[in-house]
């Protein structure tokens, strides 16, 4: 019975966790959904119809019909972005990004028809190919698919100015948009930024038999057949050529870990890393162990390898305000011998908060600031605990001044790198013999931050922590080039 109430007042902080998150996201993005519904209206009333006129009281209406339209959309587009990302924790940036580069392709999208007088010269695959490589796929496909349908709104509503069939703007947005969201077949691969450019030139071509063929179902067997196709791939061409320098912008500005910026980041020659192979080399070894570690078990569980290994190199960075004070930068003096255990921890427990101060400094993104400060959450110090208890005379001590400040993991990969520091850093100690010992070991390990609640805060499950473990155990071994005994064998006898 009391479990069942812990377990109901568990569900109720989370729900009242979710409510809060959900109106901070609506709070900080209502102003975006406002500012782009209004600019898409005024770009649209201006190049598809008599822009003053539309203001007249015969035309208002129309005008004020279209605006609200546009803002439904971006309202879904809102809900939707949040949906996709609000386990990830970055839902206000990545819809901030998301209704820029949806503003910007529809912008660039309906100038282009215009001003190029063809509607098949609809770049949309710009917003498609940016958002893909800077957030996810389904967010990409969301945006395409708000540009598809706020320009069916404008062509449908333009008083006639441009002359322009409605079935082949259909036909245009449909070819397009294909083209854009074939992207979305190789964003899981692992292509370096110039055969991404490449691939996304080329799939477009596997469209163009679908424009001609809907340029003949509208009744058109004119120079335009050519035309259509000459401006459907171009548009996707200029689309390829615009992303990397947009990717590159946005990246910086809004300071996000995509596969490219995170493969630049592991690169051993950061300045970053250099100083903790450096000052800190235990620790930068140790860094590298767990990366590997990382790496295994976010791909086991369905997570980016990329930012766990990423994340795992630089989570001790905090350790370079005093390397000395951590046993792998050691050799035979150890300053915890003249200290008391109060001082000791408070030095061993401050390197995750430097490491989040040193993190934003070197403007890393936020998710590795985040996991330099929750990948310890708020387990205790034990050895200096222990230590404490044998130095007190009488009566109990709390073990809250010997645990880290927190916060608890947040996200599975912060979880990954909890248990892959604990372990790598336990068995460099002591590498059991035989196997029953070592699996016994890491399950111990990991029960015991099961039994302080760290994974509380994040939604990790037993079944992925059954396979992180199991995962470590195949790969440890091979790491730290050891041989488990798996004959039950005591140490010494023959192999």
């Amino acid at each position: 019975m009391i479990d069942d109430i812990k377990d109901l007042s568990r569900v109720e902080r989370e729900k009242k966790l979710a409510r809060k998150k959900f109106s901070n996201y609506m709070g900080k993005t209502f102003m975006a959904v406002i500012i782009a519904s209004v600019a898409v209206t005024a770009f649209t009333l201006f190049i598809v119809n008599d822009f003053l006129k539309m203001f007249t009281l015969d035309r208002i209406f129309v005008t004020l019909g279209i605006f609200v339209s546009i803002s439904a959309i971006f309202a879904l587009l809102q809900f939707g972005v949040y949906r996709y990302t609000e386990k990830r924790g970055s839902s206000i940036r990545d819809f901030w990004l998301t209704t820029i580069m949806t503003v910007i392709t529809y912008i660039a999208t309906m100038a282009a028809c215009t001003l190029l007088d063809n509607v098949y010269a609809m770049p949309i695959a710009v917003s498609t190919l940016v958002l893909i490589e800077l957030i996810d796929r389904r967010t990409a496909t969301l945006s395409t698919a708000v540009i598809g349908i706020v320009m069916l709104i404008a062509f449908g509503f333009a008083d006639g100015s441009v002359a322009v069939s409605f079935p082949m703007v259909v036909s245009a947005i449909i070819c397009n948009s294909m083209a854009a969201v074939l992207i979305n077949f190789v964003e899981h691969r692992h292509f370096t930024r110039l055969k991404f450019l490449i691939v996304a030139m080329l799939l477009p071509i596997s469209v163009q038999p679908l424009v001609l063929a809907l340029t003949l179902a509208n009744g058109d067997v004119s120079i335009n057949l050519l035309w259509n196709v000459v401006w459907s791939y171009g548009a996707n061409i200029a689309a390829a050529l615009v992303f990397m320098p947009l990717v590159a912008i946005f990246e910086g500005a809004f300071n996000i870990a995509d596969d490219f910026r995170l493969n630049e980041l592991c690169n051993l020659s950061n300045p970053l890393l250099k100083r903790l192979a450096s000052e800190a080399p235990g620790t930068f070894n140790h860094s590298l162990v767990v990366g590997n570690l990382a790496e295994a078990c976010a791909s086991a569980i369905g997570e980016n390898p990329n930012m766990a290994r990423c994340a795992a190199y630089y989570h001790d960075i905090g350790k370079l305000k005093a390397p000395i004070y951590f046993s792998e930068n050691q050799s035979s003096y150890n300053p915890h011998d003249e200290l008391i255990p109060e001082v000791s921890v408070s030095m061993i427990t401050s390197h995750t908060l430097f490491g989040e101060i040193l993190a934003k400094q070197n403007r890393l993104p936020k998710e590795i600031v985040a996991i330099c400060r929750e990948h310890h959450g708020t387990s205790p110090v034990g050895y200096f605990y222990r230590k404490a208890l044998t130095l007190k005379e009488e009566g109990d001590l709390a073990v809250d001044k010997y645990t880290y400040a927190g916060p608890k993991p947040q996200t599975k990969i912060a979880a990954i790198i909890m248990i892959a520091d604990t372990i790598e850093a336990a068995m460099r100690a002591y590498m059991p013999d035989t196997k029953e010992e070592y699996e016994a070991r890491i399950n111990k390990l990991v029960d015991e931050k099961l039994e302080l609640r760290q994974f509380d805060e994040c939604p990790i499950t037993m079944g992925d922590i059954a396979i992180i473990k199991q995962t470590i155990i195949e790969v440890l071994p091979s790491i730290h080039h050891s041989r488990i005994n798996y004959d039950k064998k005591k140490k010494g006898s023959a192999r």
